[in-house]
């Protein structure tokens, strides 16, 4: 079967004992291209911050 025809081929009826060597490379792409589609962005890294940290002490007055 052509590459061509395998992707556009109906594997659902198949178990995979029965799938030929091409036919489980795709079923493998397909899968692969399915957790790729619902992958999360990676989160962004949080910033740093540009301010010095000031430690607040209650009635203390900031100057």
């Amino acid at each position: 079967m052509p590459d061509d025809e395998l992707r556009q081929a109906d594997l659902s009826h198949l178990s995979v004992a029965e799938m030929s060597e091409a036919q489980k490379a795709e079923l493998r792409r397909r899968y692969l291209d399915f957790v790729q589609r619902l992958r999360r962005p990676p989160a962004p890294k949080p910033r740093k911050s540009t301010a010095a940290a000031v430690k607040w002490v209650p009635a203390k007055k900031i100057r």
